[in-house]
């Protein structure tokens, strides 16, 4: 072996080596165990649940007792919270719930907390096990959550008020048309704390107008905070990968901003002063967002977050609960909540800059997203034709190549020109070894008389780069292929691997899944390879680099390896036609008015 190809082997080695912290930066670790979030589907019947609470009088007149509630779901605060027993309050006597029917979800609304969460299921999208996406997990009590300090300086949250509701309604069922609003309300310590919630058929959102009556008489500096608390969950069969994408985010000043638990542990909460258009969670597809439609009487948002570990989790992977408030002035506030996909149509109906979350998910997907959206676009205009977003991403590959056709031809004709000259231009750099400056300008001389552009054969890989990043970026990202199905029983999902067993055994850096796509793509890129290879040093190229891409690409999305498949596929078929259309030309053995060489040895003369 030479030295290049000795180098080529070194340079893969090193790769190959680095590759499994190359995975574990794109994906995050993956769980030991596939964890599958278990959700009930969406309920058909009605469910009215009127539980009496023996342990809640309904008038609490006593103030000698104190119940402290844990701050777990307050990471960063050091005062405790207080809850009924430190004030006299009004309560229900039971905990009411509210179903509301939508033809986009399914949610269930208590009176406990005055309005607080036990179901919000998406009815569009699913989980791995059927069952609809659930935003709650009763089992870490995420929600809505409203805390103020008295006027003894006590922080009190309401989560463990009884309100009482304004309707004996107990299911409503809203057509796209439709609307509906109840009201939930508390008297504690001569002061009425109300909250109005409006739902609307035709959207992810709902709102929230809350009230206070004789304010001073409780709030402490005629303030309070709204927010939501305990994150969301998980929805995809890879947990590390969703959690990848989970962060807490505000949009304030016109600038968004990313706060971030990097360890397991508690992090100090970050508080920012100023009118914050919207305050948000997200996990990889789905998000949870509080706008302030009052935007005036904002004063601030504090954002908490904390990591946990989990047991059958491996390395640094952990539940990422984040905590987000708006710091308000009781003077009326009106809140809208929404608790739905990551779907640029959906959250650009909302003209408040939420969309600027789609696809910038760190700085790759921030630096390309200029071309990924019109991508997204266009892949959005074909299923609008074409139903199977498989048959979508066949159809944008042939686009793809009829549109980089001429660059691709003249880049084979100029690399075809640049080989066929070659022998010229090693004349020259023997001839001018020594002069520098003159071996330029021969060259350049040699490349115009001949009509060879040395960048030419570079065009195609320049185009495509960034629509390559860009298509990966769309195919891993964007919910429009969460849950696409090209092929019943093989591809199921685009967004996910294109699974047809697992192993039961883990192969380094390959994994435990038996994926199709990945292995046809390299097998593609080998016959690619073999028609443009024209240096017989680099025949083990030929294979090593497929088996390397296969590695990269076994955990990529299947929508992502179909492209690339169909890719080479089309590559291969454009270059025999290529090659019918072109001929081949002698190769040049000397430079112009230069005796030519010859091969024929001379007998020295004795």
């Amino acid at each position: 072996m030479d030295k290049k190809t000795i180098l080529a082997l070194i340079l893969i080695s090193v790769i190959i080596l680095l590759l499994p912290y190359y995975q574990e930066l794109v994906y995050g670790p993956q769980p030991a165990k596939k964890q599958v979030v278990q959700q009930d589907s969406v309920k058909k019947e009605t469910v009215v649940k009127e539980k009496e609470q023996p342990n809640v009088a309904k008038q609490v007149k006593t103030t000698s007792e104190k119940k402290v509630v844990e701050t777990s779901a307050q990471p960063g605060e050091n005062k405790q919270l207080i809850t009924d027993r430190l004030f006299t309050s009004d309560q229900d006597s039971v905990e009411r719930e509210l179903e509301i029917e939508t033809p986009k979800y399914h949610a269930v609304f208590s009176n406990l907390g005055g309005g607080s969460i036990r179901e919000f299921t998406l009815k569009k999208y699913k989980l791995g096990d059927s069952s609809f996406v659930n935003m709650i997990d009763q089992k870490v009590n995420n929600g809505l959550n409203l805390l103020f300090q008295n006027i003894q300086g006590d922080f009190v949250t309401t989560d463990d008020l009884l309100f009482h509701v304004n309707t004996k309604k107990r299911n409503v069922l809203l057509d796209e048309n439709g609307d509906f609003s109840i009201q939930y309300s508390i008297r504690i310590n001569g002061s009425e704390l109300t909250k109005t919630y409006r739902f609307y058929g035709d959207y992810y959102h709902f709102d929230v107008v809350v009230k206070f009556k004789n304010s001073e008489k409780i709030l402490l500096n005629n303030r309070y905070q709204f927010g939501w608390k305990n994150g969301l969950p998980s929805t995809e069969r890879y947990v590390a990968d969703d959690y990848n994408y989970n962060s807490a985010y505000v949009y304030i000043g016109d600038e968004l901003e990313r706060y971030e638990v990097k360890d397991p542990g508690k992090k100090e909460p970050e508080i920012l002063t100023g009118n914050a258009s919207w305050i948000g969670i997200r996990t990889k597809y789905f998000l949870e967002s509080i706008s302030n439609l009052n935007a005036d009487v904002s004063e601030g948002v504090i954002l908490s977050g904390r990591g946990i570990k989990e047991k059958d989790y491996v390395r640094r992977l952990y539940d990422e609960r984040y905590n987000i408030r708006y710091q308000t002035r009781a003077t009326g506030d009106s809140l809208r909540i929404y608790l739905g996909p990551l779907d640029h149509k959906e959250l650009s109906k909302y003209d408040n800059n939420l969309d600027v979350l789609i696809m910038n998910n760190g700085w790759y997907e921030r630096t390309f997203r200029f071309f990924s959206m019109p991508i997204l676009s266009i892949l959005e205009l074909l299923h609008k034709v074409i139903p199977n977003y498989g048959i979508v991403i066949i159809i944008f590959s042939i686009l793809v190549k009829l549109v980089l056709f001429p660059f691709t031809k003249k880049s084979y004709t100029s690399m075809r020109e640049m080989q066929r000259i070659n022998p010229l231009i090693a004349e020259l750099k023997e001839k001018y070894k020594g002069d520098p400056q003159r071996l330029n300008k021969e060259m350049m001389k040699l490349y115009k008389e001949h009509g060879v552009n040395p960048l030419g054969g570079c065009l195609p890989t320049l185009f495509q780069l960034p629509l390559l990043i860009a298509l990966f970026i769309v195919f891993r990202s964007t919910i429009q292929l969460r849950g696409a199905v090209f092929i019943p029983g093989w591809i199921n999902d685009l967004s996910q691997t294109d699974t047809l067993f697992t192993l039961p055994f883990s192969l380094p850096m390959y994994g435990n899944e038996f994926n199709l796509l990945p292995i046809l793509m390299a097998v593609t890129m080998i016959f690619q390879s073999k028609m443009t290879m024209q240096d017989p040093k680099q025949k083990m190229m030929v294979y090593l680099m497929p088996i390397f891409m296969l590695l990269i690409f076994n955990r990529f999305p299947s929508g992502l390896n179909l492209y690339y498949t169909l890719f080479n596929l089309l590559t291969i078929v454009q270059q025999k036609m290529i090659n019918r259309g072109v001929k081949d030309e002698p190769v040049l053995a000397t430079v112009k008015g230069s005796p030519p060489k010859t091969n024929v040895k001379r007998k020295k003369k004795k």
